[in-house]
């Protein structure tokens, strides 16, 4: 069998079989801790494939890029627990933001009480240590799986060429639509703490529908 050159960040290449992952390069080259790593300075999850020569290098979770992806997962952490506790909530978008994230459900408006118990679920997903997945589909399966969010099939009208396909991230039994990258498991989330909440507008016009904004901060430590 044929192996491919990766290079590392000390400038040593070292030949892998095709299909090793990202995570499996950098565990075995750098130890442990990574949460994502750059393939030719491109972020990518740790679960990559590697079919081609390249360099690779990786995302340390204190790092800007770190920070940055564990603070979208976190965001998608909580939408996870929001859709369990409502399940008639309808998640709309969650970025990261500076410190931390926020994410945008079509909602009843929440209470201290209903913040706690979110707080509460979000972190029992991190104890259940769930797997991150990424899936690709094309336009028709996302259709499918998002035919109960007006929300997210208005983002792909929008967004996505027509015929084209996205990635989406699955933990349990949440899924979103996303480019990634993700952390690859609920467990690395456990440095969070929801802040407030307010109310938005779906895409910032104040003639649309009215939204329930959830914001929480994130770190890599205590």
């Amino acid at each position: 069998m044929s192996t491919v050159p990766v290079t590392l960040p000390d400038g040593s290449v070292h030949d892998i079989a095709p299909g090793v992952s990202a995570g499996e390069v950098l565990r075995d080259s750098l130890g442990k801790g990574a949460i994502a790593a750059l393939i030719d300075g491109v972020e990518v999850d740790l679960a990559t494939q590697i079919s081609s020569a390249c360099t690779i290098d990786q995302i340390l979770p204190d790092s800007e890029e770190g920070l940055h992806i564990l603070r979208h997962s976190c965001a998608h952490l909580l939408a996870q627990a929001v859709t369990q506790l409502h399940p008639g909530a309808k998640p709309t978008i969650g970025p990261p933001i500076e410190h931390g994230f926020y994410y945008d459900f079509h909602m009843e408006p929440l209470g201290e009480e209903e913040l706690r118990a979110i707080t509460k679920r979000m972190k029992q997903l991190v104890k259940e240590n769930l797997e991150v997945v990424r899936e690709e589909h094309d336009n028709s399966s996302l259709r499918e799986i998002f035919a109960s969010n007006p929300f997210k099939l208005e983002l792909m009208d929008d967004k996505l060429e027509d015929g084209a396909g996205s990635s989406v991230y699955r933990q349990g039994d949440f899924v979103d639509l996303c480019r990634g990258p993700h952390v690859p498991s609920t467990a690395h989330r456990r440095w969070f703490r929801l802040t407030s909440t307010s109310t938005a507008f779906w895409r910032a016009d104040s003639s649309r529908e009215n939204l329930v904004r959830i914001y929480g901060i994130c770190f890599a430590s205590k």
